[in-house]
């Protein structure tokens, strides 16, 4: 529930992209952390938590440019159509 509320920072237009990312990451990886440390999926030790914080982190990026990129596209698809009219 927690990682798909916590995806409405992207709804706050108040809010420059690099804000609502950063605010979403953090929300994201602490309880990620606390959930995946509490119950063992991570061993608690320091070597196994940065490898883990390290591949977060890749899929993070990698998940956040696809959407970018299927945004932007989507965006310019539409200003494309909008120009049409």
């Amino acid at each position: 529930m927690v990682f798909a509320v916590s995806s409405l920072y992207f709804e706050l237009e108040s809010l420059r992209l690099s804000q609502q990312t950063a605010l979403h990451f953090v929300t994201v990886i602490v309880l990620y952390f606390i959930l995946s440390l509490g119950i063992g999926w991570i061993p608690f030790d320091l070597k196994n938590i940065l490898i883990s914080a390290a591949i977060f982190i890749v899929v993070y990026l990698v998940i956040w440019g696809c959407y970018y990129l299927y945004f932007k596209n989507l965006a310019n698809q539409m200003n494309e159509d909008l120009e049409k009219i």
